[in-house]
Parts: structure tokens; sequence; C-alpha cells
């Protein structure tokens, strides 16, 4: 799960222990990260520090040691500087903290396809640069999920990858084809 605010952290809602892991932070303080941990595991909010210990048992070493590893992750990680559309081109222009400049289409991703120039254009860098949203159309997507191919939820990339078209598909369909058409599902 992540934690927005001034900055950024990410929570293991399934860890060994059944209670939340802050996995790492960045740009959020101490009593930020604390609150959001207490309030994810939905304990009560009476004391949230006591001598270097929080009601959910994180402590100010396992916090310095989250935010070293978001600072680890900023350095790292694909974030977004800035970003724009040149309807000209046809291309989303993603200026990244790194140096290095990324540009997309707008049509494989998902309710961008459609969008019209003027859409496209009222784009801007959310969440320390790890998203990018489109207002006029509440459309929000993430930085390193672009660059790890996903375009959208996990149903919409399940429906991109059933239309493409492939020697292989094609082939099966024929076969297919010449034994009657699709083979039924197994009866259970």
């Amino acid at each position: 799960m992540h934690v927005f605010g001034d900055g950024e952290a990410t929570i293991n809602l399934l860890s060994a222990d059944g209670h939340p892991e802050l996995m790492w932070a960045d740009g959020m303080k101490r009593n930020d990260i604390r609150r959001a941990m207490t309030i994810t595991g939905d304990w009560q909010d009476d004391s949230l520090h006591d001598g270097g210990r929080s009601m959910n048992g994180l402590t100010d070493a396992q916090i310095d040691e989250a935010l070293e590893r978001g600072k680890r992750n900023r350095e790292n990680e694909h974030r977004a500087v800035s970003a724009r559309y040149e309807g000209h081109a046809g291309r989303l222009i993603v200026d990244l903290a790194n140096g290095c400049t990324f540009a997309f289409p707008p049509q494989p991703v998902q309710s961008l396809g459609a969008a019209s120039d003027e859409e496209l254009t009222d784009v801007e860098v959310l969440r320390v640069g790890y998203g990018l949203y489109w207002k006029a159309l509440d459309v929000d997507i993430s930085v390193p999920g672009l660059f790890a191919g996903i375009f959208g939820t996990q149903a919409y990339m399940a429906r991109r990858a059933g239309q493409t078209k492939s020697v292989a598909k094609s082939e099966a369909a024929r076969v297919n084809g010449s034994k009657g058409g699709r083979p039924r599902k197994a009866a259970s």
C-alpha cells in the first residue's frame, strides 16, 4: 500500500507476522510515518510514541532504515520532474530526474487513447515524481509502471494482450477452425 502526504511510503500489508511492515519512506516526517503505520494496522491512536517505540513496534532505527531505503529508491527509480504533451508529434514527453527523457504515444495507455489533444496537454507530475495525473480525465498513472510496461489495470492489460496478433495465434485459429471451431470447455 502506498501512503502519500508531503512524501511517500510503502507499507507491506501481507507481512509474515500479520502486522503492517514499513518497506520504505521518502520525504515523510517520523510522526506521519508512525500515524500511517498506526492507521494502517488499525491500532488505536492513544500513544503513538513511547520511548522510541510506537504502539505498533516501529522504532526510530526502523524508520531511519526505511528513510534510507527511500533515498536509494529516489536515486535509482524512474521519477518524473516534468511532463508535457506534444500534439504535433502525438507523444507524451516525460523528463526524468536522472536527466533522461521518455516519450510514448498516449494510445496504449488506459483512458488516454481516446483523449483530445487539449485533455492530454493538461498533465501534472504527482507524488515526488512517481505519478502523472490528468485532471480533466481523472487519470493517474505510475511512472515506474510505464517503464515496466503497465499501461492500465490488470483487466485492461489482459484485454490488450488478448487483442494482439501473432503467427502462433493465427495458426491455432486455423487448426481449431478445421476441427469445427473453438474447443469446448471441459465440464467440471
